[in-house]
């Protein structure tokens, strides 16, 4: 029978590497109200930035064919 490699596994099966964290990290104060105003109008977000990035794609597009 073949024997497992001595070396660690990193994935969804194996082991994890143990993270050290010298301090709690600290948040800024908007951060609350962000998760609130993302949680009430999260869906009309989605939207607004799908819409901008279509946007400053086809704006890309329209610039290179130009120049």
């Amino acid at each position: 029978m073949r024997e497992p490699s001595l070396l660690p596994v990193f994935g969804k099966l194996g082991l994890k590497a143990p993270v050290a964290l010298a301090a709690a990290p600290v948040s800024p104060a908007g951060v609350p109200h962000l998760r609130k105003l993302l949680a009430a109008h999260g869906g009309m977000v989605l939207k607004l930035s799908v819409v901008a990035w279509t946007v400053l794609i086809l704006g890309a597009v329209f610039f290179t064919m130009q120049g």
